[in-house]
């Protein structure tokens, strides 16, 4: 039988992604396989949202020219993803190894791409058509007890610094009853926590009746053996009242909420073109905490944007310090094609942007640290995900917030499983715990099985 690999780059919808391509390779007749030089088919699912993307990719490519000389495979190697999209034809004229480029927009066609191609074409297919129906049953998913599902494709927002409207088209909503549909059978095959995607999600709305992204997440929690729904990525100007009342009656909501704020100065704010104002953002902020405490926010921040004085950079640390975010995603300013930022006069240095990043990640690392300090002493609900990257004998999991809970391995605990953990310890990424369990009295070491 013949083998395939795919290499994934970016964010959860390229996961997501990735995982659409497997089930059609295995439905076409293929195997996977763990070691990338073993393949017969390979492809490279890429991220174009920072600089050196393309860069990035030849190099990988002229990876494989080299490993196909030596070796004979991989036989095909395709280019799909964001930069696939982003440099379409361009891409087979530079690259000889590339036998095909497949844009996001087109994925559900790969296998009509995979047979030209047995034919001895060469082919580029990106763009976006007016449907993006997708046979969600062929998604290769792993065994995980999280899953991904996509509830709206694209952006319309045009973001100046943004190259997602490029790469994936514009939103397009999935139909609610679909999407619930997906869940639920997600749910009957051993999800206990679903995550839904979309580049600006909350500006979802049903294409067939209508539902906002508030309804969306009604029916969504009401799928019977769910355990905690969450959601990435929100955009703050499409909070409306009626979803943040649901952020705070849903209890199947988790208590995550990824909000990006960009940058703290109204000046560069409106160079961006994102459409709020730092004051509505503490005031969005404000009122969910209102009406949820719990919840814990994480941010993206862009340092270095083109203009941004110090006085700028000054807001933006203001914004970090009120808020207080459990999590922060920071990265300098990347000129991308098709940007209106990418032209923009007054580039910042990238000395200067690393060094205002470095004050950013110091700063966040304080509060992260702090806010983890104040759950010692807590018990917590965490879905197991199994062996922890860092530390002998550890397993990891997350829990409602999306915090990454350390503790140590005990007899009959397995991926997939919800175990209350006592939080003993803590760092600036992640907190220590202990099997806690509903006998154990206070103070006492947890009793091993």
């Amino acid at each position: 039988m013949k083998t395939y690999w795919i290499e994934t780059w970016g964010c959860q919808m390229n996961v997501l992604d990735s995982q659409y391509l497997a089930g059609q390779l295995e439905a076409w007749g293929l195997a996977p396989v763990e070691d990338p030089v073993r393949a017969d088919v390979v492809l490279l699912n890429t991220c174009a949202v920072r600089e050196k993307a393309v860069q990035k990719v030849l190099s990988r490519l002229g990876e494989l020219r080299q490993q196909k000389k030596l070796t004979g495979k991989p036989e095909v190697v395709g280019l799909c993803g964001c930069v696939a999209e982003q440099e379409g034809a361009k891409a087979l004229a530079r690259s000889q190894v590339l036998d095909f480029v497949l844009g996001p927009g087109r994925v559900g066609q790969l296998p009509a791409v995979l047979a030209a191609v047995t034919q001895g074409q060469r082919v580029s297919l990106t763009g976006f058509s007016a449907t993006r129906d997708l046979d969600t049953h062929l998604i290769t998913r792993t065994s995980s007890a999280r899953q991904y599902v996509t509830v709206i494709h694209g952006c319309d927002q045009h973001c100046t610094f943004c190259v997602v409207p490029y790469t994936r088209g514009p939103e397009m909503s999935r139909p609610l009853k679909e999407v619930v549909a997906e869940v639920q059978q997600l749910v009957a095959r051993g999800a206990l926590e679903v995550t839904l995607l979309g580049q600006t999600i909350n500006a979802y709305r049903c294409p067939e009746t209508g539902a906002d992204f508030a309804d969306l997440l009604q029916a969504v929690t009401e799928v019977e053996g769910l355990w905690r729904l969450q959601f990435i990525t929100s955009h703050p100007k499409f909070f409306s009242k009626k979803l943040i009342r649901a952020l705070a009656s849903l209890p199947r909501l988790g208590t995550y909420l990824h909000v990006p704020f960009q940058a703290g100065s109204n000046r560069i704010l409106r160079a961006m073109r994102r459409r709020y104002t730092k004051e509505e953002y503490l005031a969005l902020v404000e009122e969910i905490r209102g009406l949820r405490p719990q919840v814990a926010f994480s941010t993206d921040v862009i340092v270095g944007f083109p203009g941004e004085t110090e006085e700028d950079f000054a807001e933006t640390m203001d914004v970090v310090e009120r808020v207080q975010f459990s999590q922060l995603y920071g990265f300098i300013f990347s000129p991308r094609p098709k940007t209106p930022a990418a032209g923009y006069p007054d580039q910042v240095p990238r000395v200067v942007a690393g060094q205002r990043l470095e004050r950013l990640f110091a700063a966040q690392a304080g509060i992260s640290l702090s806010l983890n300090q104040a759950m010692i002493g807590q018990t917590v609900k965490v879905l197991v995900d199994g062996e922890a990257k860092r530390g002998a004998g550890l397993w990891q999991g997350r829990g409602e917030d999306n915090r990454v809970v350390n503790f140590p391995f005990w007899e009959g605990i397995a991926p997939g499983q919800l175990v209350d953990v006592r939080i003993t310890g803590a760092t600036a990424h992640s907190l220590l715990g202990e099997r806690w369990q509903p006998s154990q009295p206070p103070g006492a070491l947890p009793r091993v099985a």
